[in-house]
């Protein structure tokens, strides 16, 4: 299990990054010296609730995205290394060349068919 602090330091470095801002304005935005927040982006320090709650202000973030665990939304699949299906009616085939995101409905593939190949495909 991750501890709350590495937890923290992910979140704190991916959302001041997101934002753009500098070190020290993010500090300044928080009211905590820059030295503490640099500690506290390393994984160091014991932030009290008043100063990890002034830190989600100055980055306008809610404050359960400190404890988000980053999520990769990115994937990446090389060529020849997709999920393939093969059509049991037809010869044709689908390689996977990118799966939807979450929370879209697409998948985008990649149909390879012989010419002039009859496909038969039944109402669904």
């Amino acid at each position: 299990m991750t501890q709350p602090i590495s937890l923290i330091a992910k979140s704190l470095v991916r959302e001041r990054a997101r934002t753009g801002l500098s070190l020290a304005e993010v500090a300044r935005r928080a009211g905590i010296a820059k030295s503490t927040l640099s500690q506290l982006e390393s994984g160091n320090g014991n932030p009290s609730l008043e100063t990890l709650w002034a830190l989600c202000v100055a980055l306008d973030i809610p404050f359960a995205r400190l404890l988000e665990p980053q999520v990769n939304t990115t994937q990446v699949i090389r060529r020849g290394e997709g999920t393939k299906v093969i059509a049991e009616q037809a010869n044709y085939q689908a390689i996977l060349l990118a799966a939807c995101p979450p929370g879209a409905r697409r998948d985008i593939y990649l149909l390879l068919t012989q010419p002039g190949a009859d496909r038969i495909s039944h109402p669904h």
